[in-house]
């Protein structure tokens, strides 16, 4: 506006003005918080605080939005802004928890107003990773605990964004600034009052819980894993059909706790049942760029023209000597002599289908795949939020909104897609996202391994091709965790992802998918997943190699290589999650020499341990 800003007696050192939106809404005598999913909540000035400034200026808990000023001063000594956010309302939340926590707060003006259609309050709160930022920054624990309820980021991913944070948190700052609880006592105490409008509604949401518990069927109790004394004789289910396929019997057997997984599942006739119903998700299908259904993706095509690798940074990347170059030089490797004994054979190779998600904003990482390890899947495919057919992008969509919090419905659908599509023309299928590395090599070893043909077989027995079964014990490879510590609860995480044989994604989508959490909205698909495949009594098989060292590893290659556990093992998510599961190496030996996963590998890092792992780099 034009009138004439008036000179508060008391001035915090930012103002933020007042908003009028196209719609006539006026907000220049509201301060604004948030609540602790970080949505904006509107109230009116108080009438003691107009008093204060002869009714000048009022304080908020919160930048309002659209427009802001401080001195130049203030800004420069702001001590934990963040520098990487691009959106406009996290930035405004990170400039407010600066101005108040260790500067004089925000005052709004009075009769000032910024017109602008886009206002503050139709912000419907921000991702969950930023909301870890935040709690890693300013907050305790209990407060932390209360944001991650809020914003549906709870368990595995949540420990992983928070703990990330609070490696870029500055030291000391609770020594700068004011607490966070003083905060929210004080002058934002919408942080609270949901969580106590909450408690004061849980005896009515009570019976709608139930209801949906029972419609979803939420599992009443954790996973286990079944424990089977050295001693035990265990009984081995009657073959009848595939006697005549059986070679010999695994040797080295399997461990008894992998014997008591493998047999705890019910072998699957592999044979493809069509289920598709066009009309309703999961199951509706795929759209082509146009936006027209009925989209089919050739997964092949990647494979049959690869992109040439190039790489301009290659010298320099090369001689870097870090952790993740000690890594992939001193310890992990390209099984390069089995590869090549298995591919002179003249046998079969196992077919793996690779799946990669994503969303379109993020198509610029997809190329770095495709110049990398992706042409070396036999199916490749992106599941994403726009079909591109340059980069195997195709739009799945599936119930609910697109993000993070829903990726559950995202996954349900993808996979459905899969098997309506490519099942029969597979024999592995492997999903992780777009900053997943694979060395398909070593993967398929694995796969076509005795130890790996014999579990499918029901884990005594090494068939003699796989061609020859028409039925499978269900397989769920990847890296197990144990959520909280708690053996009796383990999933795989979906970080290096996971692989599925055939008997396992027919069971999921045929099966588990149309019953289990059809319509939940969760960011935590790897839990659900293992929660689905427990309700038939598959659980994630242990897949270390020999020397009890991990294949699929959940980071990079230099972060384990450095990584020690804390002297408190309560303090760290993945020590908490990891060491009950036993015969944990750390440091070198963490990661197996032949290695088939690894995680948080973007872009260009994506071409530097693709040079180290195949012998890219000068000699």
């Amino acid at each position: 506006t034009n009138k004439e800003i008036p000179v508060s007696s008391k001035m915090a050192n930012a103002v933020s003005f007042g908003v009028e939106s196209d719609d006539g809404v006026f907000t220049q005598t509201k301060a604004v918080g948030f609540d602790a999913a970080f949505r904006p909540q509107w109230t009116d000035s108080k009438a003691s605080d107009m008093a204060a400034s002869n009714g000048n200026s009022f304080p908020s808990p919160a930048l309002a939005g659209v427009a802001t000023a401080m001195r130049l001063a203030t800004y420069r000594d702001l001590p934990a802004k963040d520098l990487s956010l691009t959106q406009d309302y996290a930035a405004d939340l990170d400039l407010s928890l600066n101005l108040w926590l260790c500067g004089d707060g925000i005052d709004i003006i009075d009769g000032v107003t910024a017109k602008n259609a886009h206002v503050f309050y139709q912000h419907e709160g921000i991702k969950p990773e930023i909301a870890a930022r935040f709690a890693a920054t300013w907050m305790e624990a209990t407060q932390a605990n209360q944001v991650a309820q809020a914003v549906g980021a709870t368990g595995l991913e949540w420990d992983t964004m928070f703990s990330k944070a609070k490696e870029n948190t500055e030291e000391g700052l609770n020594r700068k600034c004011r607490d966070f609880r003083w905060y929210v006592e004080n002058v934002n105490t919408a942080f609270t009052e949901e969580e106590e409008e909450k408690e004061a509604s849980d005896d009515k949401s009570a019976s709608k819980v139930a209801e949906m518990e029972k419609l979803d069927e939420l599992p009443d109790k954790p996973l286990e894993i079944p424990k089977v004394d050295e001693e035990e004789v265990v009984t081995i289910p009657e073959r009848k059909e595939d006697e005549q396929f059986m070679e010999k019997k695994l040797d080295p057997p399997l461990s008894a706790d992998r014997l008591a997984v493998i047999q705890k599942a019910k072998p699957v006739d592999i044979t493809y049942v069509n289920i598709t119903n066009r009309s309703e998700h999961p199951h509706l299908g795929a759209k082509d760029a146009d936006g027209k259904w009925g989209y089919i993706h050739d997964p092949t095509s990647l494979r049959k023209n690869p992109p040439q690798f190039n790489f301009p940074d290659l010298n320099s990347a090369c001689a870097l000597r870090d952790n993740d170059f000690k890594m992939m030089s001193e310890q992990v490797s390209v099984d390069w002599k089995a590869h090549e004994t298995k591919e002179s054979s003249g046998e079969r190779r196992d077919k793996i289908f690779c799946l990669v998600y994503t969303i379109a904003e993020s198509h610029d990482r997809i190329p770095y795949i495709r110049e990398t390890w992706g042409p070396k899947c036999d199916g490749f495919m992106v599941g994403s939020t726009k079909t591109d057919a340059s980069i195997g992008a195709v739009e799945i969509p599936h119930e609910g909104p697109e993000e993070y919090n829903n990726i559950w419905q995202k996954v349900r659908s993808m996979w459905s897609y899969i098997y309506d599509n490519y099942y029969q023309d597979y024999d592995w299928f492997h999903i992780g996202g777009d900053d997943l590395f694979l060395i398909i090599e070593n993967l398929r070893l694995y796969l076509e391994s005795d130890e790996i043909r014999a579990a499918q077989n029901g884990g005594i027995h090494v068939p003699k091709s796989l061609d020859s079964m028409t039925h499978q014990t269900p397989l769920f490879l990847g890296r197990r965790f144990a959520y909280q510590g708690d053996v009796n609860n383990v999933f795989l995480s979906g970080g290096s992802g996971y692989t599925l044989n055939k008997a396992a994604l027919k069971t999921l989508v045929v099966e588990g998918i149309p019953k289990y959490f059809p319509h939940q909205v969760t960011f935590s698909e790897d839990t659900r997943l293992a929660e689905i495949f427990k309700k038939f009594d598959i659980l994630p098989y242990d897949t270390k190699d020999e020397e009890g060292s991990e294949r699929y590893n959940p980071f990079t290659p230099g972060h384990h290589w450095g990584y020690r556990p804390p002297p408190d093992m309560s303090k760290d998510w993945y020590a908490k999650y990891t060491i009950p599961l036993g015969n944990v190496h750390w440091g070198k030996e963490h990661c197996s020499k032949h290695s088939v996963a690894f995680h948080y590998v973007k872009n260009q890092a994506q071409k530097r341990l693709y040079a180290l792992a195949y012998n890219k780099c000068p000699k």
